[in-house]
């Protein structure tokens, strides 16, 4: 049955357990999304369930990517997959950071330690993905440069507006508990006293719901000292956080689409195709992030997260797939050697 659905879908060399394994995943990825959206609120367990979800789709793509990287006859190189491999490990590790943060500390800082593990995650993806392009020669007609040229300027354009140029939502007041206890003496008082403290309400509002900002939006007073002076420090850098996102999706998706043109036709363009969807995907959901943290809605659990599962498992199958037809050449060369 597994193999008549890899045909189905064109991938034929990939193997059954990872194409049942990740299949599954995405089954029961969907259910559970689905499932939250006819829940009126996103309760804590929901929130953990999604997180733990996402965090084992990008744990099995790490296992896949890196068997492949130990592989002594992978088509792509060691050194690829060993980059991905890293990459998704590191994606991993900033959701692991994210949820012990919010579940020993009650910390939801926008910047922190897991945003370090996020960009180190960028990088080797877009080493691995420059490991497999530069050594290959790769040539283009008009149409696929032309092709390659407008999705890249297209990706580009849409994330420089989401970040940095889409209108962001009007601050709420209160927004954290710092405000709710100054508006509850204004309304004590009878009335607001002076333009002032509607300056600093509207600004501390402003601050924290601005894309990337590095506010810690709740009590953190049971954190380590050295966890509170580290998601302060990287504070500092929320202004820059956004254009790195915005970068390494700009990256990836250009990287993704010349690999997908480029490797188009034959078996072994399967397991790229699949390496260009995982980055199409990861743009589609950072772009979602970005877009509702500058519209102060971002909560987690968001239907949209399932693209970062999505991302992760088309990462995990290429893997399959190509683990799957390095052994397969492996094995029809010791027979010919045999004969």
């Amino acid at each position: 049955m597994s193999d008549r659905i890899g045909a189905a879908i064109g991938l034929k060399q990939v193997e059954r357990k990872v194409l049942l394994t990740c299949g599954g995943w995405a089954l029961l990825s969907l259910l559970v999304f689905g499932g939250g959206m006819a829940l009126r609120d996103r309760p804590d367990w929901f929130v953990l369930l999604v997180s733990l979800l996402k965090i084992g789709s990008f744990l099995l793509a790490t296992a896949l990517c890196w068997r492949n990287a130990m592989h002594p006859s992978i088509l792509s190189g060691r050194n690829v997959w060993q980059a991905i491999a890293l990459g998704m490990a590191f994606y991993a590790l900033g959701d692991i950071t994210v949820i012990l943060w919010r579940s020993l500390w009650g910390m939801t800082s926008t910047v922190s330690l897991g945003d370090v593990f996020y960009g180190a995650s960028y990088l080797f993806l877009a080493l691995g993905l420059l490991l497999a392009v530069i050594p290959r020669p790769i040539n283009l007609n008009l149409p696929q440069t032309l092709g390659i040229s407008f999705t890249g300027i297209v990706g580009i354009v849409l994330a420089s507006w989401i970040n940095f140029y889409a209108p962001t939502a009007a601050p709420e007041l209160p927004i954290n508990s710092a405000e709710i206890v100054q508006a509850e003496v204004l309304k004590t008082d009878g009335a607001i006293t002076s333009s002032t403290d509607v300056a600093v309400l509207a600004v501390q509002s402003a601050d924290s719901k601005g894309a990337a900002a590095g506010a810690i939006t709740s009590s953190s007073k049971s954190a380590p000292a050295i966890i509170r002076t580290n998601d302060e420090r990287l504070s500092g850098i929320a202004s820059h956080l956004g254009l790195l996102y915005v970068a390494g999706d700009c990256a990836l998706v250009v990287m993704a689409v010349a690999l997908l043109v480029a490797f188009w036709g034959g078996s072994y363009s399967e397991a790229w195709k699949l390496v260009a969807l995982a980055g199409l995907c990861l743009y589609v959901a950072d772009m979602f992030l970005i877009y509702q943290i500058g519209q102060g809605e971002y909560r987690q659990g968001a239907p949209w997260e399932i693209f970062w599962i999505l991302s992760a498992l088309f990462f995990s199958l290429s893997a399959g797939v190509e683990h799957g037809l390095s052994t397969q050449l492996k094995q029809r060369s010791h027979r010919r050697h045999r004969l």
